[in-house]
């Protein structure tokens, strides 16, 4: 995946995001969310906020980042915002593999169906790392490689065409965990034949990034 085309895909994917995919993510997003242990007036990143369709599961006393690619994706949002009258929560315009914020900004970091649509995993990561505070939870959102090799085989075969919707199909969590040097605390599925994981991760100390900026790229909704 390349940002640039990845812009594109999502800002048409704004239009029928919602009709298409509430209740699909949303069911995701409602069992994380209860299970990360927030508490008020500490700071989130939501990485791919999208449409915001998280935002109703989030306390109003969180103070809450939400962040995209997309700028059709992120119109959506902001009237949700404003529709919940959501005082904090905020919005970034920016690439995830360039988070323009401070080293540990963010006391939690939820990462909804992201990690397989940008063009470097392992790069997302340490920006996640960068950013996250020491010992914060990362919660991750995502289909990864089926561990079946069947499966597996079939899932690289069908990478090339989901590509072109939006995502890679073959990337493998074990992969990442040991190319980053991360350690997965749980991950579970909603049940035994769902696609999707949410894996539970605890931020380590992360590279410095020489490029890191201050938190220039939050805009009040």
């Amino acid at each position: 995946m390349q940002e640039h085309t990845t812009r594109i895909i999502y800002n048409i994917w704004a239009h029928f995001y919602d009709p298409l995919l509430t209740k699909l993510v949303q069911r995701r997003q409602e069992q994380a969310i209860s299970r990360m242990d927030l508490n008020p007036g500490e700071w989130l990143l939501d990485i791919g906020i999208g449409t915001g369709l998280s935002l109703p599961f989030y306390s109003q006393d969180l103070n809450v980042v939400g962040l995209d690619i997309s700028e059709g994706m992120l119109g959506k949002a902001k009237r949700r915002i404003e529709e919940m009258d959501f005082r904090r929560a905020r919005l970034a315009l920016a690439d995830a593999m360039r988070l323009p914020f401070e080293d540990d900004s963010f006391d939690h970091i939820l990462v909804s169906h992201v990690i397989t649509v940008v063009s470097d995993p392992i790069r997302l990561i340490d920006e996640i790392r960068r950013v996250g505070k020491p010992g914060c939870r990362i919660v991750v959102i995502n289909h990864f490689q089926s561990g079946n090799s069947i499966m597996a085989l079939l899932e690289k075969w069908l990478c090339p065409l989901c590509q072109k919707i939006g995502w890679r199909s073959d990337l493998a969590l074990e992969d990442l965990m040991v190319q980053t040097g991360l350690d997965v605390d749980f991950r579970y599925k909603l049940d035994n034949v769902d696609l999707w994981e949410t894996v539970f991760i605890t931020n380590t100390p992360a590279k410095k990034a020489s490029d890191a900026k201050i938190p220039s790229g939050i805009s009040a909704a």
